[in-house]
Parts: C-alpha cells; sequence; structure tokens
C-alpha cells in the first residue's frame, strides 16, 4: 500500500456551483461513524471532539458506532454516503492502516477519502508484573535469551503486537504469543499470571498503577504524553542508539472523496477547536493528542504509519501485495 495523495475533488469536478446550497453548510446535523463499540476510548474521544466541533458549526455532531467486521462496514457506510459532508468517519490504525495493509479490502485510503484532521495519538510501552525479577528492562532482556517468554498483545497485527514483533527483532529475541483481545485483557492476563510481560499503551499504566512496571518504551523520539504517565521510563531510542522503534497509533476524521472543497474548508477550519491547549489538557486520562489538520499534514501522518508497518508485515508474511 503505497499512499502517493490523497484525494480532494473540488465543486466544479461535481458539476455544483458555488452557490447557496454550499454556503449554508451545514444546514442539518453531522454523523461521526466510529468503527468500535461504545465506552472505550476510541468512542469517548470522538465524543468529546464532536461536542467542540459542534459548538464550532452550530449544528448537532452526532457519534454512531458501528464496530465489527473488521472495522471494514463502519467505512463503508461513509464511503457509500452522499459526499456532502453530513457522514464522517473517525478513522483509526485498523481501518486506515492494518486491515487495507493485510487484506484486500473494498476501499481505497487515499483515492475514497478526504482527512480533516488528525487527534488521538498513543505509543506503547512494555510492561512486566510488580513482582517480576525483571527490574530493568536489561534484566528483561538477559532473561528473554535465557527463556521463551509469553509476549501478551490484544490482537496479532494490532499496534501492541507489531510493536512487539520490531522489539524482537531488534533485540534478537523469541517471544511465544498470546493474543487476548483487548489491551486491558492483556493487562490483566499478564498480572493473573497468564502472560510474562505485555504490549499495552503508555496511558495503560493509570489502570493499573499498583501492579504492574513499565520497563521501557517502544518508541524512538520522547513526547510529553511519555512523561505525563511514565516519567522517567527511557524509550528505545533514548536507551540503545541505533535501534529502532516505533508505533502508529493515530486517530482522526475524514470525508468521503468528492466533497465539495468548501464543506472540507469549512470542517478543517471547526476542527481546529479540538487543536487547541484547552481541549487536549481537558481530555480524560487515558486519551492522548497530536493534532494535525488538512490532507497534506494527516497524509504525511499516514505515510509515516505506511513506512513503519509495512516491512514489519512483510516479515510476518501478512502483508497484503
Amino acid at each position: 500500500m503505497k499512499l502517493i495523495k490523497l484525494a480532494a475533488v473540488g465543486v466544479a469536478a461535481l458539476g455544483l456551483s458555488a452557490g447557496a446550497a454550499l454556503a449554508e453548510y451545514p444546514e442539518k446535523p453531522i454523523n461521526v461513524v466510529v468503527s468500535f463499540k461504545a465506552g472505550g476510548n476510541a468512542d469517548i474521544g470522538a465524543r468529546i471532539a464532536a461536542e467542540a466541533i459542534s459548538a464550532e458549526l452550530g449544528v448537532p455532531v452526532n457519534v454512531l458506532n458501528k464496530p465489527g467486521g473488521a472495522h471494514i462496514p463502519a467505512v463503508m457506510s461513509v464511503k457509500e454516503a452522499p459526499a456532502d459532508g453530513y457522514t464522517i468517519l473517525q478513522f483509526a490504525p485498523p481501518s486506515f492502516m492494518v486491515v487495507p495493509l493485510t487484506r484486500e479490502v473494498p476501499y481505497s485510503v487515499q483515492d475514497d477519502f478526504v482527512p480533516i484532521f488528525a487527534g488521538a495519538f498513543a505509543t506503547n510501552a512494555l510492561y512486566v508484573r510488580a513482582d517480576s525479577p525483571y527490574e530493568t528492562f536489561e534484566d528483561f532482556i538477559e532473561g528473554a535469551k535465557a527463556n521463551k517468554l509469553t509476549m501478551g498483545v490484544n490482537n496479532l497485527g494490532a499496534p501492541p503486537n507489531l510493536s512487539a514483533v520490531q522489539l524482537a527483532s531488534e533485540f534478537g529475541l523469541e517471544f511465544k504469543t498470546i493474543a487476548l483481545k483487548t489491551v486491558p485483557a492483556s493487562i490483566t492476563g499478564l498480572i493473573g499470571g497468564q502472560v510474562d510481560v505485555a504490549v499495552g499503551q503508555i496511558a495503560t499504566i493509570n489502570a493499573f498503577k499498583d501492579e504492574i512496571r513499565p520497563l521501557i518504551i517502544l518508541d524512538n523520539n520522547r513526547v510529553p504524553a511519555m512523561e505525563k504517565h511514565l516519567p522517567g521510563v527511557r524509550t528505545v531510542g533514548e536507551a540503545f542508539e541505533g535501534k529502532n522503534a516505533g508505533a502508529w497509533v493515530r486517530g482522526g476524521w475524514a470525508v468521503k472523496a468528492g466533497t465539495p472543497q468548501e464543506i472540507i474548508d469549512k470542517l478543517v477550519e471547526a476542527s481546529a477547536a479540538v487543536g487547541t491547549d484547552e481541549f487536549i489538557s481537558g481530555l480524560p486520562a487515558g486519551i492522548d493528542w497530536k493534532y494535525v489538520q488538512g490532507a497534506e499534514g494527516v497524509g504525511a501522518e499516514l505515510q509515516t504509519g505506511i513506512n513503519l508497518y509495512s516491512p514489519i508485515l512483510d516479515g510476518l508474511g501478512l502483508l497484503h501485495k
């Protein structure tokens, strides 16, 4: 999957005039389709963003949850809706990155959608139980080379699993991987002794503070969220020069390609409300945010994910070619 450019179709290409119809957008409520069930961080983040953007646009912005089906039904419900700015997709790593990279899907990220903004952000960390004999990451490396440890992840092919695969490759390790469906389930499995180590997001520590210990952040470059959740914990890039680690966990909004540019511009402008320090500081502890707006900026973020995950998935034999 190669991201060359993201489509943006103007009014003239649709045979529409830049008249009153576009000038009055939005005239009715807007729906944001979320490919996760209600109650999780993706859903909560979408609802908080929808409230802020609704205030800018002057109409209700409603969240519609469409979980299941490898996220494809949610994406297709937006692709098959009119290109009028009233049906928006909240994209996420599965829908815009992992699933299109690993299988044939009935949509093209670069041809069928125009990004409005990217907001949600996360990176991963390696955790052990609080009573684990591995006090440091170096202890863990030594133990992992002496014994084949069990690694807990949420799902095979998901960002935590890909972080674990990259970790094994960079340090010459081999794990027995156990997929436990969700990140909280992976950490619960760690606490319960089902696995020796587990990969979770850096914000995972907030729900399990006294029961788990972070060993290292599976990323190269330090960002403020790391100090917010795991102060003083090193990144792989900081601790080991020449070793690489990373994760592409980004979420944001996109509209169907062919949406009039005037509507796209209005949505991008309204989305600035979710890029303010006030908005970001008010987010719940489990949600981190790095705001980027517009097709070009978000397109660069997507390309970063493609460049990161393609070789990892290829090494696993999972890359769709």
